[in-house]
């Protein structure tokens, strides 16, 4: 984000420059013409300075232009970033955006890792269509975000499965942020068709450990603890116990 804002940084300011010298001319001609004494003009003035802002507006409109195309192209590359980064449907950061941002480092033990999938959803977009998917998909989107702080991240995996990256947290916070987002999403009243839906989730708890753990393998721990959570009858977290046994062959990738 500091990066974007730098980008546009440079055009903006050099716009800014352009209209402030060219409104330094102007005055500057006025200060001429009331040094002369020439307070009212019968004719169009001519003098030093007349002519220095006319080379002053000639180049700063030259350069206004092409800055300005230069920041509307700035915008775009932006706007295309942007896009790259974010799941259309939830406007939550995609899965290629969450690896870039932690796939490289190391996870430390202040840090956790939750993986979320919706229960039955094949179900209910088999039921509703994928119209009334899409609804449950944003319901939960907007009940993850909601419980994002700063420095956190929220991210939809693909499907029905989501991940919230936390950071800075105490020991056992993650599986409290879990368990409340876990009842809150089944406490919504979500209306579909003129039916009011009741949904719930799964979740999987990779807590960090004191040695620092890559992404993938926390990733995939929680992942191992989700479907155990699966497996236990759905609508309750299960917390990843061993990372350290999480086989190599197991890590997911950013693709």
């Amino acid at each position: 984000m500091a990066g974007a804002v730098s980008g546009a940084g440079a055009p903006l300011t050099g716009i800014t420059a352009l209209y402030c010298l060219t409104a330094i001319s102007f005055v500057l001609c006025a200060a001429v013409l009331i040094a002369d004494g020439k307070m009212v003009l019968g004719v169009a003035p001519s003098n030093w300075a007349e002519d220095l802002s006319l080379a002053i507006c000639i180049a700063s409109m030259t350069g206004i232009g092409a800055l300005s195309l230069a920041l509307h192209q700035w915008r775009l590359a932006a706007r295309h970033r942007l896009d790259a980064m974010t799941d259309p449907l939830t406007g939550l950061v995609n899965r290629r955006a969450l690896f870039d941002c932690y796939g490289q480092g190391l996870m430390g033990p202040a840090t956790a890792v939750l993986i979320f999938d919706l229960d039955h959803f094949k179900s209910i977009n088999d039921t509703f269509g994928h119209a009334g998917g899409d609804r449950v998909l944003k319901v939960f989107a907007a009940e993850l975000a909601a419980n994002c702080r700063t420095g956190d991240t929220a991210a939809r995996l693909g499907g029905e499965e989501f991940a919230l990256v936390l950071k800075e947290i105490m020991p056992g916070r993650a599986e409290t942020v879990a368990e409340r987002i876990r009842k809150a999403f089944a406490g919504r009243e979500i209306y579909l068709d003129d039916e009011t839906l009741a949904c719930t989730v799964s979740v999987g708890v990779a807590p960090g450990r004191s040695t620092p753990m890559d992404f993938d393998a926390m990733l995939s721990a929680a992942d191992k603890a989700l479907y155990a959570a699966k497996r236990a009858g759905r609508n309750r977290i299960e917390l990843a116990s061993h990372l350290h046994a999480v086989p190599a062959g197991a890590a997911r990738t950013g693709s």
